[in-house]
């Protein structure tokens, strides 16, 4: 698996409603893929990128990857 999340951060929607979105490093094809977790049902990422998500969605929703933007 090429795939390796990079980051996550809490992002509002324009009517004010909170999504995770979710930065991850592609190794295979050098880029970086945004996305939020509600875009996990559409066909704009590949399957394989869900199933990396889906693996590891409940470390996600946690916070294990959360940038804050705060600096301690």
């Amino acid at each position: 698996m090429s795939y390796h999340i990079m980051l996550t951060r809490k992002i509002s929607d324009i009517k004010g409603h909170l999504q995770i979105q979710v930065q991850v490093m592609d190794a295979a094809t050098p880029q970086i893929i945004y996305f939020t977790l509600d875009e996990l049902e559409k066909d704009d990422l590949p399957e394989d990128l869900k199933e990396y998500i889906r693996g590891i969605k409940s470390g996600i929703e946690e916070g294990r990857w959360h940038y804050s933007g705060k600096y301690k």
